[in-house]
């Protein structure tokens, strides 16, 4: 009788060494915006919510990077926001994971290939993470002619 083994694959990536091309919401919709580049790349264009306030929200796409352009509804330090879907205001939370350095709630954005990037909605706090596949789909992808970033 064969023992089944699970395997976790993790590896680190550098920070601002990456940079995400496709994201959208658990929809399906798009979340990249060609109009608004930050660090000259598209930017993921959201709605931002807090205490009873709307704007919009562009995020770098650099994966590690903290800059964003929130001249439409400044942000204040330590606030806690939601984000949604421009297109069709689903809640961009992720219902299942807590930030592990504030506790606050994350937000997770859907990449190719079943990958997400999540991170914590607390203004400040800069925990984030990008999963990609399991372990075993990702390992089968190694020897497919793909590279890291198709999952991005």
């Amino acid at each position: 009788m064969k023992k089944e083994e699970i395997l976790n694959v993790e590896d680190k990536v550098s920070s601002e060494t990456l940079y995400i091309r496709h994201a959208s919401c658990p929809k399906g919709h798009s979340l990249m915006d060609n109009h608004v580049t930050i660090h000259g790349h598209s930017s993921l264009k959201v709605i931002v919510r807090f205490d009873d306030k709307e704007g919009i929200l562009f995020l770098d796409p650099v994966y590690g990077s903290f800059d964003h352009d929130d001249s439409d509804l400044p942000l204040p330090m330590g606030k806690v926001v939601q984000l949604f879907c421009p297109t069709c205001k689903s809640d961009l939370t992720d219902p299942h994971e807590t930030c592990h350095v504030c506790s606050s709630a994350m937000f997770q954005f859907h990449l190719p290939r079943g990958s997400v990037i999540e991170g914590c909605l607390k203004k400040g706090c800069f925990y984030h993470k990008l999963t990609s596949v399991d372990g075993e789909q990702q390992l089968a992808r190694m020897y497919e002619n793909t590279t890291l970033e198709s999952f991005l």
